[in-house]
């Protein structure tokens, strides 16, 4: 799962509350637009009616209800808890219900919990009992509950909203288990289809990555994509899929296309250098990693040279190659960049040239075993046998070097 990804999700619980208590009302009022099954909304009103209930049990929760609504849930809370303890005989799934829902309201999250379970239990068919025990779970990171709460839920409303389903997904892929919430995506998807959002997306596609199950998402974001063919964000998303998915040629597409539709960053110019590197597309790699390294606002690092004049070797732009060493080595000097330009040298047969850059490549990084023995190469070339002596019998100190070091000293032996 990706970290942008993440951050998103974590700042469910902040939005959720006002979305839940919309559904929730939903559910008792769903009004003609929604069509809502006549002997549904009969149940749920019953339900929030508290049929069952004593006499003096409606006393008590009437109570208790006037209090919630002036805000005195400290009051409310101690009301019902007073009542529920004193006839543990005849419990009843409203009383524990409008218990938590005081309790939320006074940061006493776990207990409301158990009293959210208690109200399910005794009535599993009460919708927003079950959307407030998914709520609650999830702001106590129990994940698994939030999502098995939110699918109950959203199975007992009169009219299911997507939403909930979405929540459900989203828990159970938090919950660290992504095959549950693919299973969710994709109903979810199959049902609501019409109203999806590229957040569904988005959370399919983390779960997809997390299951390592690409298959079971790819359909859905091709569809996203002719749903916004338009959109970079669907075209961005494409992308990170195809990235996740090691299809590198189809994420350089999507992330060009991002290019047309905004500006890309500098780190997604960057990205898409990496990915036409990887496609074996060179040209269009240094091409971007030169749009990057044109940023105003950030100075290029001694990796960004190096990365562009790789791309530009790789493409056979050797002058093109040259002239960003050169810069690079005038603005940020490094080992990696010399030895990149005594290949450079080396390749065209420019054997002093190499060797002066190996040179000074091992002189700003002993440790680098390459140095010493493509100075061995470089003088050995020049037929230069006593300083390719010196420079072999230094690489010999490298274990990746030895056997070839060795195998060339036997061959200048006197």
């Amino acid at each position: 799962m990706s970290l942008r990804t993440r951050m998103w999700m974590k700042k469910m619980p902040r939005v959720m509350a006002p979305v839940v208590v919309l559904l929730c009302l939903s559910v008792l009022y769903p009004g003609n637009s929604l069509a809502a099954d006549d002997e549904c909304r009969a149940l749920q009103l019953g339900f929030e009616s508290g049929d069952g209930l004593s006499p003096r049990g409606h006393k008590v929760l009437f109570s208790c209800r006037t209090r919630q609504n002036d805000g005195r849930h400290a009051e409310a809370a101690q009301i019902m808890s007073e009542w529920i303890n004193d006839h543990p005989d005849h419990p009843h799934y409203l009383l524990y219900f409008n218990l938590a829902t005081s309790q939320l309201d006074l940061e006493q999250k776990a207990e409301a919990l158990e009293n959210l379970e208690r109200a399910v239990a005794l009535e599993p068919r009460f919708s927003r009992a079950w959307l407030s025990l998914g709520e609650a779970a999830y702001e106590q990171q129990n994940f698994v509950r939030a999502a098995e709460a939110f699918n109950a839920g959203y199975e007992t409303m009169c009219e299911p909203h997507p939403e909930i389903r979405y929540y459900s997904a989203v828990a159970w892929l938090l919950a660290h288990e992504p095959e549950k919430a693919l299973d969710s995506f994709d109903t979810l998807l199959r049902e609501h289809g019409d109203q999806a959002t590229l957040d569904w997306y988005q959370a399919l596609v983390a779960a997809a990555s997390e299951a390592g199950n690409f298959e079971r998402a790819r359909s859905w974001v091709e569809n996203c994509l002719v749903e916004n063919e338009s959109d970079p964000q669907a075209w961005y998303l494409a992308y990170q899929f195809a990235a996740a998915s090691e299809n590198y040629e189809k994420a350089a597409v999507c992330l060009t296309v991002v290019g047309h539709l905004r500006p890309l960053t500098r780190n997604e110019f960057l990205q898409l250098g990496d990915l036409y590197a990887g496609s074996g597309v060179p040209i269009q790699a240094a091409r971007n990693y030169q749009k990057a390294l044109e940023f105003p606002e950030k100075q290029p690092t001694s990796a960004d040279y190096l990365r562009l004049a790789s791309a530009w070797m790789a493409a056979h732009q050797m002058d093109e190659a040259r002239a960003v060493l050169g810069r690079g080595l005038a603005a940020k000097p490094s080992a990696k960049l010399l030895a990149l330009l005594g290949d450079l040298n080396y390749t065209e047969k420019k054997f002093a040239e190499a060797r002066d850059a190996f040179g000074k490549c091992v002189a700003m990084d002993p440790e680098y075993g390459r140095g010493w023995l493509m100075c061995g190469y470089c003088s050995l070339e020049m037929d230069e046998r006593d300083e390719a002596r010196s420079s072999l019998q230094r690489a010999q100190d490298f274990p990746n070097q030895e056997t070839i070091a060795e195998e060339l000293l036997r061959r200048i032996a006197p």
